[in-house]
């Protein structure tokens, strides 16, 4: 079992690779949110290469429904069904994003209702899903974007999601943990700028990593000499 969080794609909205974590829990292989460019590197690798076990099962947890997050979801659970012969949990953070999931997979993409359960979170009883955290990023999607505290390998682990504060993850931040951040190199109203996370998470002692990068080398600059490391690719693990 791999230790905490590695990522298919750690790009920002309109960047080849989106953001898109994942680890394991037991026979479990959690995905964080699904785009598109992830679901083609499931495909490549398999979903026992990124576990590390024979046939695991497989989880989506989903933080909001923008396209690079979800747009992935849809298409693996048909390729989960028909190809690899198993059924896709999606896990939302609240009853309406489950909705607007539930239209999503049946209304748009026609899967099939044998072929994945969609459930929230707090139904979802894991070990390894702490909390569900509110967040602010997009206005037109308010009230329906949330980051989470997660139990990884006895880690505490606190994952933003797409956010444009960090207030609302620092209660969560007890000595020790990791904290997966949104970063963005710029100014920005749905997105948190690298310098401004980096100011505000000052003098805590938990490791910071930084995802969803819209300009890597701008915010790797701006990390620079901070305790921030870019979050771990998942190819990198494989050289």
């Amino acid at each position: 079992m791999r230790e905490y969080l590695q990522f298919l794609g750690r790009g920002s909205a309109f960047t080849d690779e989106n953001n898109s974590a994942f680890f394991t829990d037991g026979n479990e292989l959690v995905l964080i949110d699904l785009p598109m460019s992830s679901f083609r590197k499931l495909r490549k690798y398999g979903t026992d290469t990124l576990s590390g076990i024979s046939s695991p099962d497989i989880t989506v947890l989903v933080t909001h429904t923008h396209g690079d997050h979800t747009g992935g979801i849809p298409t693996f659970i048909h390729y989960a069904f028909y190809i690899l012969h198993r059924k896709v949990t999606v896990i939302a953070p609240s009853e309406e994003v489950a909705a607007d999931l539930r239209f999503l997979a049946e209304r748009l993409e026609g899967c099939r209702p044998e072929a994945y359960d969609l459930i929230t979170a707090k139904e979802a009883a894991r070990p390894w899903l702490l909390d569900v955290i509110p967040t602010r990023h997009s206005p037109e999607l308010e009230g329906r974007c949330f980051g989470y505290r997660l139990n990884v390998n006895g880690q505490n682990v606190v994952y933003t999601g797409d956010t444009a504060v960090i207030e609302p993850f620092l209660p969560y931040l007890g000595k020790g943990s990791l904290l997966y951040s949104d970063s963005s190199a710029h100014d920005s109203a749905v997105h948190i700028n690298v310098s401004e996370l980096i100011e505000k998470t000052d003098g805590l002692d938990i490791q910071l990593y930084l995802m969803h990068l819209d300009d890597p080398e701008k915010i790797a600059e701006a990390a620079s000499g901070s305790n921030a490391l870019i979050a771990p690719l998942f190819e990198e693990h494989l050289s």
